[in-house]
């Protein structure tokens, strides 16, 4: 038994047994998207008595019942075109991209307005994405740096419930792991609708492990409407190296740039007076982005026994010019916003663990850390409208950001059918922050989060789990008095959830939840970002559902409802109001047929056809107004004849006319007074239909 390395350190536990070759295969599906029928608390996954040699790779125990896993089978059901349309597949997730197509997605997760990720935590490889003090947003998560292609699987850990999980993890957190498993060279060309062109490559050692692989892509198009062109390079290499006595190491390197239009946003009454739903109030608008990283991640196993240690290094760097308000707050000038960040991200995680004989030979303890220093450069400047100038410097700040954490997790098993899994973690944040002024401030502070959870094995297939967490949100920086001590957003959640499964078949789980905030951030356009507002909760369910009655065959659904409210008064708003801009319900379906068509000579032909179905419903706006649903289906079909592929990838086949983003602000835009507040929206992309031929040699 065999531990194998994921890109956050935590091992996915290979067992080498035997089967018929078609179960075989359904286990492997199996691990990759859903809980197994017989996890114990060390994350070992008890099996059936063998016939055929086949090692099947886990994820670690959930640590709750809306835990999970979608690998490769669900992530290619239907088609992307970014890492940030993978997120979709995660359950309760729904995307934006407000202001061009380079700019990092809006992400609401089970009632939580993410805006670009301050509520949700991500990994990519073993390192943050999740930007400390970024001018534009605490937590800005970029993932455009990824090729959809290489995501091997995204774990969702919904919740507060993790030790392992730290800041921006009020929602939950996404882990993103890497591979490509296609033998050889890959070359894909991708042309389509609005001057969409795509070259994709990749290579991967025909029989190395497929985590050791090499891809990148060059993207551009003239966008669907005026000022939306956008294009980007990427490149990623990754490779695991055996060091021996059962020791590895992966290193992970990345390279991305890219430069974006944006159209901004227009009034809904100036769009039923007749203007052109893609036209634009400002044509330069728009922004550019870049990021580099390095991963390197040593792990040895040994019984019973496992350890890593990873360190990270990350560069990034953010230009942003942007206008929501038009001439509101400055008449002679216009509101025009040029926003600049720039960060070198260091750090390390790490952790070991181990057996232990407590209540059963199965218990396991585990301890673990995680440092990161931020260093920040960032302005924000006002712009004169006609030539461009600087009328005024807004924010002119250098900041040295520290997080050192550490985490314990116990799993104890004081009887055969329950699992207790409970631990802490402790993080100590610093900030140091110099303004224009030359004002120097630094300000400290720490949280102790609480973990735990039971599961009970109810029947051989179905486990009764209860959750609870606190978790945090780091404040940023820059509102940090001298001497403060640091204030965080306390978090804590709850949850009760069933989760169900047979081996070969089926996946599904349903659970219940609570959070509530301290305090919490809602968007204020004025100031192009969030601010804070009094504590709030959110309440809701969440079901899914993973399918695979056939080889050729996989569907995968889920529904998540949620009501967030205020559970204080203030900046006008009261007790029981709707928190804006979340959606109460967000839902998913992805499905995907593989079959084998016949042969031509002695080649054989596959086919694929999926389909993936997303809605976002009843999303409340300030001042009691109610966003439009959206409801978008995306489709892909292609053949592929050996080392030939063709195939047909279509975003919004339907053509919904729809809003990508909606918001509820006074502006002063043209002849409108902007004393009152009016709706204003950025407009979703019409059907976009793309055509890709690939060669795999």
């Amino acid at each position: 038994m065999d531990a194998v390395p994921s890109d956050d350190g935590r091992p996915h536990v290979a067992v080498v047994a035997h089967a018929p070759p078609l179960l075989a295969w359904r286990w492997l599906a199996h691990e990759k998207e859903g809980p197994v029928a017989s996890t114990d608390a060390s994350g070992f996954h008890e099996l059936p008595e063998p016939a055929v040699d086949l090692t099947v790779k886990g994820p670690p125990p959930p640590r709750s019942a809306s835990e999970t896993v979608r690998g490769k089978e669900v992530i290619r059901a239907a088609p992307h075109r970014t890492a940030g349309d993978v997120l979709l597949v995660v359950p309760g997730v729904f995307i934006t991209q407000h202001s061009g197509q380079g700019k990092a997605y809006q992400i609401f997760f089970r009632g939580f307005d993410s805006i670009h990720g301050q509520d949700l935590e991500m990994w990519v490889g073993g390192a943050p994405v999740n930007e400390v003090s970024n001018v534009h947003g605490q937590g800005y998560a970029d993932l455009h740096f990824v090729m959809p292609e290489v995501i091997r699987e995204v774990r969702s850990t919904p919740g507060t419930y993790d030790p392992r999980q730290g800041d921006f993890a009020v929602a939950g957190t996404l882990r993103f792991d890497l591979g490509w498993d296609e033998p050889g060279a890959t070359a894909k060309l991708t042309y389509g609708s609005f001057g969409e062109r795509r070259l994709f490559l990749a290579y991967h050692p025909k029989d190395a492990p497929e985590a050791t692989f090499a891809a990148a892509e060059a993207w551009s198009t003239d966008g669907f409407g005026p000022s939306r062109a956008a294009q980007r390079t990427s490149a990623l290499g990754q490779h695991v190296f055996s060091l021996g006595h059962a020791t590895s190491l992966r290193v992970l390197a990345t390279a991305f740039a890219s430069r974006f239009d944006s159209a901004g946003v227009l009034r809904v009454a100036d769009l039923a007076r007749g203007l052109d739903r893609f036209s634009t109030y400002d044509p330069r608008q728009g922004g550019a982005s870049s990021r580099a990283q390095l991963v390197l991640d040593f792990g040895h196993d040994e019984p019973g026994a496992h350890w890593s240690l990873a360190p990270y290094l990350v560069h990034r760097s953010l230009l942003l010019r942007q206008d929501f308000t038009g001439a509101l707050e400055d008449p002679a000038n216009g509101d025009t916003t040029q926003q600049e960040n720039r960060a070198w991200t260091f750090g390390a995680t790490g952790h070991h663990q181990r057996k232990l004989s407590l209540l059963s030979d199965k218990d396991t303890l585990e301890v673990g850390f995680a440092l990161r220093t931020d260093l920040v450069d960032q302005s924000q400047r006002r712009l004169a409208s006609l030539d461009g100038r600087v009328t005024r410097t807004q924010v002119l700040a250098k900041i040295v950001a520290t997080d050192v954490g550490a985490f314990v997790d116990l799993a104890l098993r004081p009887l055969p059918r329950l699992v207790l899994r409970g631990g802490f973690r402790l993080d100590g944040l610093a900030y140091q922050t110099s303004d224009q002024g030359g004002e120097a401030r630094s300000a400290q502070g720490a949280h102790l989060g609480k973990k735990l959870t039971v599961d009970l094995r109810a029947v051989s297939a179905l486990h009764v789990v209860a959750s609870y967490g606190e978790g945090f949100r780091s404040p940023q920086a820059r509102a940090l008095a001298d001497g403060e001590r640091t204030p965080f957003t306390t978090v804590r959640s709850l949850e009760l959830g069933v989760r169900w499964s047979e081996v070969s078949i089926v996946a599904a789980s349903a659970s219940v939840f609570h959070t509530s905030l301290s305090d919490d951030l809602a968007f204020d356009p004025a100031t192009a970002r969030n601010q804070r507002v009094p504590a709030t909760r959110r309440i809701g369910g969440a079901a899914e559902l993973v399918l695979r009655p056939q080889p050729w065959f996989v569907s995968s659904h889920s529904v998540t409802y949620t009501r967030a409210t205020f559970t204080a008064a203030g900046d006008g708003y009261a007790v029981g109001d709707r928190l804006p801009y979340v959606p109460q319900l967000v839902a998913r379906s992805d499905v995907s047929f593989t079959p084998e068509l016949g042969h031509l000579g002695r080649r054989a032909l596959f086919g694929k056809l999926g389909v993936a179905l997303t809605s976002l419903l009843n999303r409340p706006l300030p001042y009691g107004e109610r966003g439009e649903d959206v409801f978008l289906v995306d489709a892909s079909a292609g053949v592929r004849l050996a080392e030939l592929e063709l195939g047909v990838d279509c975003f919004n086949l339907l053509g919904a006319r729809w809003f990508d983003g909606q918001f509820v602000y006074a502006s002063r835009f043209g002849a409108n007074t902007g004393l009152v507040p009016e709706r204003h929206v950025t407009v979703g992309a019409p059907r976009t239909v793309l055509f890709t031929l690939g060669a795999h040699l």
